[in-house]
């Protein structure tokens, strides 16, 4: 059966179904309601309409495809083959392609970017020259008019699906929370500005398969990004939306029969993640796209790419939420109650070490290990959810492999979790790294990460803070201090949104000069937030300490800013290290 007559026939069977359905849905409207039998028959139709829609998309896109494979085989034959669509036959071989490689899929040894500045500048030579490039380009639209739509919708699908996710371990009142806000009309994606929706058309959508895989470019920088929950961003979103409770639903005693029952009425809000902006550009002479051996686009494409990763894990870190910039868990590089658990170990006794306070008599109080146990338990009696990782510089972990007890055995013993060893307090799991799982402290992971600011200052200097471009092999700009953080955190609790990452290749501003300018941007969203006020968590101190619901700390700090730190342990650059 030709295409076109298995189209037809599934559009009638489907147009079947629908009428169907009609008849169902105004019987129900006179009888006020469905029978138990009209609803059974009601879904089961509405299912079947359902699957034949998606059978005829699915055939529609096939016959598409093998349509292009005619095509491409009619011009190499001189117009022979056979017509997939009609079903009618060509002269010659009458061949039939089911399915046919990219134009610009992995090892087709075209290139995309190469080929676009060809066509932009109306010159090139090389694979097959001018003519050839604007062909390649053109079939490349025709596949993405087919796959790029395919694409969104099941990006928007997985949008909804990781937003519900999210909720899954979520109390019943943060649950009634989330029905409240979408009740008064605040959807978990807003949608303003029409220009962000995805494009589908013309050329300047780039391989498919140089998109899904720029992750994988070698270049430090986002193994904190990683830790977070990610999501899919969905087109054409501006804003999203997370619902919070700020004071929960109480229950009490009923002193007498009869009595006033207890009770409180919960209050609620929502925290906002805006959508914002990550991108870079390179300008590159036609001369070395034109002439060099090598892909030399998709070089550059590569490196904006892995600058992305650094940028977007540095603005998880120390982003200001302003100036177009994500708010990272220490906004503006500014560590303090305001934005989470702030330990400050301040204190600068003389033989001060990682499990010793310092003083005439070793004691623990002060020391970094007393800090971190802390953070750990501040976590856990305020979110009620233990953490999951430590998140360190690697000059803290090395720093932390040299350390001995009081009789001078190391505190850091390598091994794996299940390879116990006397009185240790963390595990080497796997020898030197530089970024990523090192090994394990107090029970939990310990991530390393370089792209983790280490000068903070201890008061009044320039903090560590995101630039107009990356710093080099960092992301933020180092701030006037000496300090390095500790930090440790439930990073399922923070939100990352990121959506699909586009590029655009542009030579009309830079024609004049034979140039050719590269453009990579994304737009991403983070809501490190959710559970976040520690400012409002404290109602006493020690056994005391109340949390309000929504109101729990999700990540914890340990520093040691001191005017005088000549001692402090967490001074690396005065450590050596």
């Amino acid at each position: 059966m030709a295409v076109a007559e298995l189209v037809k026939t599934l559009e009638e069977q489907r147009d079947a179904e629908l009428a169907e359905l009609d008849k169902l849905m105004a019987g129900a409207t006179t009888n006020k309601g469905f029978t138990a039998e009209a609803k059974a028959d009601f879904e089961q139709r509405s299912q079947n309409a359902d699957d034949l829609t998606a059978q005829i998309k699915l055939v529609q896109a096939q016959a598409e495809r093998e349509q292009r494979a005619a095509a491409s085989r009619a011009q190499v034959s001189g117009g022979q083959g056979q017509d997939i669509t009609s079903g009618t036959e060509r002269r010659g071989s009458g061949f039939t392609v089911g399915n046919e490689p990219q134009i610009y899929g992995r090892g087709s040894g075209h290139s995309y970017f190469l080929d676009l500045a060809r066509d932009e500048a109306k010159r090139g030579d090389g694979d097959g020259g001018l003519s050839a490039a604007r062909d390649r380009l053109s079939r490349h639209s025709a596949e993405l008019r087919v796959e790029m739509p395919k694409r969104a919708e099941k990006r928007a699908a997985a949008a909804q699906r990781s937003y519900e996710r999210a909720f899954e371990g979520s109390t019943d009142v943060e649950k009634r929370a989330m029905d409240r806000m979408q009740s008064a009309g605040v959807t978990p994606f807003e949608r303003r500005f029409i220009s962000r929706t995805d494009g589908a058309g013309g050329y300047f959508v780039p391989p498919l398969w140089l998109i899904d895989q720029y992750i994988e470019f070698l270049r430090a920088g986002r193994d904190f990004a990683n830790l977070w929950r990610g999501m899919e961003l969905p087109s054409g979103t501006d804003n999203i939306n997370i619902p919070r409770v700020t004071i929960g639903t109480g229950t009490g005693p009923q002193v007498t029969d009869g009595g006033p029952v207890p009770g409180r009425d919960m209050t609620d809000s929502f925290v906002s993640a805006p959508v914002r902006t990550i991108a870079g550009q390179q300008d590159a002479a036609l001369q070395l796209l034109d002439q060099s051996p090598l892909e030399f686009d998709q070089i550059i494409f590569g490196d904006l790419a892995a600058d992305y990763n650094l940028q977007l894990s540095g603005q998880l870190y120390v982003g200001s939420g302003t100036a177009g910039q994500l708010t990272g868990v220490w906004p503006g590089g500014v560590i303090s109650t305001a934005n989470g658990i702030y330990i400050a170990n301040t204190n600068n006794t003389a033989a001060q070490t990682w499990v010793n306070g310092g003083g005439a008599t070793p004691s623990v109080v002060n020391s970094v290990f007393q800090g971190t146990g802390q953070m750990l338990s501040v976590g856990a009696r305020t979110r009620l959810r233990p953490f999951t990782h430590h998140v360190w510089h690697p000059w803290v972990w090395y720093y932390l492999l040299t350390q001995v007890d009081g009789q001078q055995r190391p505190l850091v013993v390598p091994g794996t979790p299940n390879n116990l060893a006397y009185n240790q307090i963390g595990i080497d799991t796997d020898g030197p790294l530089v970024s990523g799982p090192a090994g394990y402290y107090q029970g939990l992971p310990v991530i390393l990460d370089p792209n983790m600011p280490v000068t903070f200052p201890s008061s009044g200097g320039t903090l560590p803070q995101i630039a107009s471009v990356s710093n080099g092999q960092f992301a933020a700009a180092p701030g006037s201090g000496v300090f390095t953080p500790l930090l440790a955190g439930n990073w399922d609790d923070l939100f990352l949104w990121e959506g699909e990452m586009r590029s655009r290749a542009l030579s009309e501003v830079l024609s004049g000069n034979l140039q050719v300018r590269f453009q990579i941007y994304n737009y991403v969203a983070a809501l490190s937030n959710r559970y976040q006020a520690y400012s409002t968590v404290q109602t006493g101190s020690g056994p005391t300490t109340v949390a309000q619901a929504g109101a729990s700390v999700s990540f914890a700090t340990l520093t040691q800013y001191s005017a005088t730190a000549a001692n402090s342990v967490l001074n690396m650059m005065g450590q050596g290290f």
